[in-house]
């Protein structure tokens, strides 16, 4: 028996090889498995919020028109209270889109926060 591999049976550097391919094949399949479950958890809620999103946007849109009609039969005509609501949301555009900077501004720093916070 060779001094090399009588070192070697004592040290079994072979069963350490393995079990050190092991451990990083796991720690791999781990951090796998948890980028996996954070990319499910945050699909998950924006499936949601986009649901609670388009719901409220109908209730927005009846809402509006279901104004848009009370306008029409205080003013006793048929077109007013669609023109006013027009109106305002022009103005309203207007106003945002005069201010886009600074509102892309502020969501970049909330979600820059909600990120931190989150740890991802």
């Amino acid at each position: 028996m060779s001094l090399k591999s009588s070192v070697t049976d004592f040290f079994k550097f072979d069963e350490l090889k393995d079990n050190f391919i092991k451990l990083i094949e796991a720690k791999f399949e781990l951090k796998k498995l948890e980028i996996q479950e954070k990319v499910e958890e945050v699909a998950s809620r924006l499936i949601v919020k986009l649901f609670l999103g388009l719901f409220l946007a109908m209730v927005f849109i009846f809402l509006n028109i279901l104004l848009a009609i009370g306008i029409n039969y205080l003013t006793h005509t048929i077109w007013a209270g669609y023109a006013i609501l027009a109106l305002i949301y022009m103005i309203l555009w207007f106003i945002f889109n005069t201010k886009k900077s600074d509102i892309e501004k502020t969501i970049k720093e909330k979600i820059r926060e909600g990120v931190e916070k989150s740890g991802i």
